[in-house]
């Protein structure tokens, strides 16, 4: 939906919820609470969406029903998840899943069951996640939700990304994206390309990974969602760094971290950051190998000093989120800017940039100065 179609579905749905209000009808008023909150969900005002779900959970659960509370719960959960506050999180969709066990409805269990695994992802326990996706897969399978048994797909391919198991990962991601195309989801087809993408640039097949995400940038936007442009923009960035094309890099780099900006979406902040930096160690690393060696050691230094400017926030805001794998990549680029700086300058330069002078330092330790 369009930021004006949004807009104009909160002007009814207040006025719904006045009427709600002035009719002194609970389960309605929490009703359009919840599709209020769902709104600004959309449009990524996230406190405002957790007000409004919290409240309806009070009325739900002063009323005594229990559906309502348990999918309160699980939509205050996503909310937290939203803001990287992963173990609040967890703990009311673990609330949430134990209702819906309770009332026997397994629509809502699977969605918990994803949601839990999602949390245990982000905190790099993979293995448990996995165990949380199937288990919302099979439910899904069962009951016959098409676009739940994509979604959990998608999930579980990932997870074999990470790992590393690349043929299962790409089998999972097709099977979703035939999926999603078949009942007509654009959003969950995008999701899927760019997740295709992901395992081909893993596969080192960075042109076919760049075919994928550049048909997912084309969908996102066409559906106005803002935080798959985002994703897609920063994995197209990510492809040109590696195609030793740095300037391209970083134009893709910078439009991703304007958008996860504006929509306020922080781990997509902390990793665009990272890519920003990545890319400057990159261009900084090319710089290295061109003539004129004057000229070229004191650019290749004001290139390490622009990674370090976006490196040390992103390796700060991934330690703060608790975001397994995000710390790698921020620490890789920081290393190759310590080669080539030396110690005194590499530690000085963090600190102007927010780092501790003694993290610093224990960074600037692990690996000899340039100039040994």
């Amino acid at each position: 939906s369009t930021k004006g179609e949004l807009d104009k579905a909160l002007t009814y749905l207040e006025k719904a919820l006045a009427m709600e209000r002035e009719n002194g009808y609970r389960p309605g008023v929490a009703n359009q609470l919840g599709n209020i909150a769902l709104i600004h969900s959309a449009k990524d005002e996230l406190d405002k969406a957790l007000e409004c779900h919290q409240e309806a959970l009070a009325i739900y659960r002063k009323i005594g029903y229990q559906p309502g509370v348990a999918n309160a719960l699980g939509n205050i959960g996503l909310i937290h998840s939203a803001k990287a506050e992963s173990d609040k999180a967890l703990k009311y969709y673990e609330e949430a899943l134990a209702i819906h066990w309770e009332i026997g409805y397994q629509p809502g269990a699977a969605n918990d069951l994803g949601n839990i695994g999602l949390i245990y992802s982000a905190k790099g326990e993979f293995d448990k996640a996995l165990k949380y996706h199937e288990e919302a897969l099979a439910i899904h399978r069962e009951i016959g939700y098409p676009r739940g048994v994509a979604n959990q797909l998608g999930k579980i391919g990932s997870i074999y990304g990470t790992k590393g198991e690349l043929d299962k990962a790409l089998k999972h991601h097709e099977e979703a994206q035939a999926i999603d195309r078949e009942i007509g989801y654009e959003r969950g087809v995008a999701n899927d390309l760019g997740n295709i993408g992901l395992i081909y640039s893993a596969k080192g097949e960075p042109d076919k990974a760049l075919k994928h995400y550049d048909e997912a940038l084309v969908i996102d936007r066409g559906i106005g969602y803002q935080r798959g442009v985002a994703n897609q923009l920063g994995n197209i960035g990510s492809i040109y760094r590696a195609k030793g094309e740095p300037e391209r890099a970083l134009m893709y780099s910078v439009e991703a971290l304007t958008t996860y900006r504006e929509i306020g979406y922080q781990p997509g902040v902390a990793s665009a950051l990272s890519n920003l930096g990545n890319a400057y160690v990159r261009a900084m690393q090319m710089r290295m190998t061109a003539p004129r060696a004057a000229v070229r050691d004191k650019e290749v230094a004001g290139l390490a000093e622009k990674a370090i400017e976006y490196l040390v926030p992103a390796l700060a805001m991934f330690l703060e989120m608790g975001i397994a794998d995000g710390p790698r990549q921020c620490l890789w680029g920081l290393d190759e800017c310590c080669k080539v700086l030396g110690r005194e300058e590499f530690v000085a330069l963090c600190v102007r940039a927010g780092m501790s002078k003694q993290k610093a330092e224990g960074l600037a330790e692990a690996r000899p100065t340039a100039a040994e």
